[in-house]
């Protein structure tokens, strides 16, 4: 598996990992130093607000007590007449003017400002006025009078202004604050979000090489020993799928040599074993002369091993090329229920001999089906079946209809599957530990064979319940129509070629 890849790949998973993490956690940073920013920015306007109502109260206050101590000056030159007392009044007029302009710097609004102006005239104007009075102006003094109350309505219009903008401003404070908190609750949700987008998008980046090399492990394991794409990703991962294409190639070649061995074993056995049955036929035609009882019986237990013994090759054969997929199906609408009928006129001497009986139920429509594997298929369960029941037990075959499929299940009234053999039951030369005493040891491919030719039809075979709580139960599950095989129209009933099979010593 080569090293073909667009993505910018780390060279280490490890690094891939520092990376997505790094990733991942960034929206969540931007969103920290946003929020640290937004405080701080808050903060900040927070404390230029207090400062701002400290500077309004204490101004507007300090205006107030101003215009007083104008009046109280300018009342005791008055009455004193002493020169040093114009020097309080032009004191308390420079505070006055002093904080005028502290309060035209402040964010008072127009009007506000205006009034402020208006105060600052008419306060200079009372100056000018109370600066060139004598002492004959003595009885005029309070003529003055009206002007201080107006600048006093007009310092108090101020001190309620000053107030407003107070409130003014913590209003504002109050919905900056609102709006900073629904900002950070939005920003939250969007870092969360997108960390979550950019988790998921790294997270299948980061599976995707490790989904690739499950796959082809779970592939190896499936015995598909095909070439599979290459890994992309870090370059430890891309090794590591090197090694598995390495394992997949000697994995392959050990299945090419051992379906070698098993051709070259099968032929090499089939051809002296030919020659020995057409001995052995000979001898029991009389060809070499007529044979005593005991000499034609040692003939037949010659026929009958030679026979199971090239059923044994065959056995061989057929699964090796089940197992490679060699022979295409050959499909045709098939009537299963014809199809049980006719494996069981085929094996009826099998059963008289050990007086079993097969019920055969129900009814299913033709499937688009390999006749002969089919054939295979179920012959192997039944003499598996045969092989296992009791003398004078029960066979029951039921056919059911699943509506795009079919099932067939072959029950028997034997001594069943032992718990630990169930996981076993479908592998190649596997025997279970309850095998019947009396009947020749059998190589254990007759359900691989099966299990072989049900998946290659796109059904399954596996072990069930029986109703009855005793012997063993297969399922099988076929598809009406193959879905790899383009189905004909299918035929309500099919003509068939029962081909020869095992013989009852087939082993379960």
């Amino acid at each position: 598996m080569a090293l073909k890849s667009s993505l910018p790949y780390p060279r280490s998973f490890h690094a891939l990992l520092l990376a997505a993490f790094a990733l991942v956690m960034l929206p969540l940073l931007l969103g920290l130093m946003y929020t640290a920013y937004a405080q701080q920015r808050l903060a900040w306007q927070t404390r230029e607000a207090i400062q701002t109502t400290v500077d309004v109260t204490r101004t507007t206050r300090q205006l107030a007590e101003d215009l007083s101590a104008l009046q109280r000056a300018a009342g005791q030159y008055y009455v004193l007449q002493d020169p040093q007392l114009r020097l309080g009044m032009h004191d308390a007029h420079a505070a006055v003017r002093t904080a005028l302009q502290a309060l035209l710097a402040m964010p008072f609004d127009a009007a506000d400002h205006l009034r402020i102006e208006r105060l600052g005239r008419d306060e200079a104007a009372l100056y000018q006025q109370l600066q060139g009075a004598g002492p004959a102006d003595l009885p005029r003094f309070d003529a003055f009078a009206p002007r201080f109350q107006s600048l006093g309505s007009s310092s108090d219009r101020i001190v309620a202004a000053g107030n407003a903008l107070v409130d003014r401003q913590v209003r504002e404070l109050g919905k900056q604050s609102r709006n900073l908190r629904a900002a950070l609750f939005a920003q939250a949700g969007a870092a969360v979000l997108l960390s979550l987008l950019i988790a998921a998008l790294l997270s299948w980046l980061l599976s995707r090489p490790v989904r690739r090399i499950d796959h082809a492990i779970r592939l190896l394991g499936a015995g598909d020993l095909q070439p599979q794409p290459a890994v992309r990703g870090p370059r430890d991962l891309v090794q590591l799928g090197e090694q598995l294409d390495w394992l997949r190639r000697r994995l392959r070649e050990t299945d090419e040599q051992k379906q070698r061995f098993l051709r070259h074993v099968s032929h090499e056995l089939k051809t002296p074993l030919a020659s020995l049955r057409e001995g052995v036929e000979l001898l029991l035609d009389g060809v070499a002369g007529p044979l005593a009882a005991q000499q034609r019986e040692i003939g037949m237990i010659m026929r009958g091993n030679a026979r199971d013994l090239q059923q044994r090759i065959e056995n061989l054969i057929d699964y090796s090329r089940a197992q490679r997929r060699l022979d295409p199906l050959v499909s045709a609408g098939v009537d299963l229920r014809e199809l049980l009928l006719a494996l069981v006129r085929r094996n009826e001497l099998g059963l008289r001999a050990k007086h079993v009986l097969v019920d055969l139920e129900g009814s299913v429509p033709a499937v688009h089906a390999d006749r002969g594997k089919l054939d295979t298929l179920f012959e192997n369960l039944l003499i598996n079946a045969m092989r296992f029941s009791p003398a004078g037990g029960r066979i029951r075959m039921l056919l059911h209809d699943d509506g795009d499929a079919v099932s067939v299940r072959v029950s028997d009234q034997g001594p069943g599957v032992a718990e630990q053999d169930r996981e076993h039951l479908f592998e190649p030369f596997f025997q279970g530990m309850r095998q019947p005493a009396a009947a020749a040891p059998g190589n254990g491919l007759g359900l691989a064979i099966a299990q072989e030719y049900a998946a290659l039809h796109g059904g399954q075979i596996q072990l069930c319940d029986n109703a009855d709580g005793t012997g063993a139960c297969f399922c099988v599950r076929l598809p009406r129509v193959h879905p790899h095989v383009p189905a004909d129209v299918v035929p309500d009933n099919a003509a068939s070629a029962a081909p020869a099979f095992p013989n009852p010593s087939e082993p379960r």
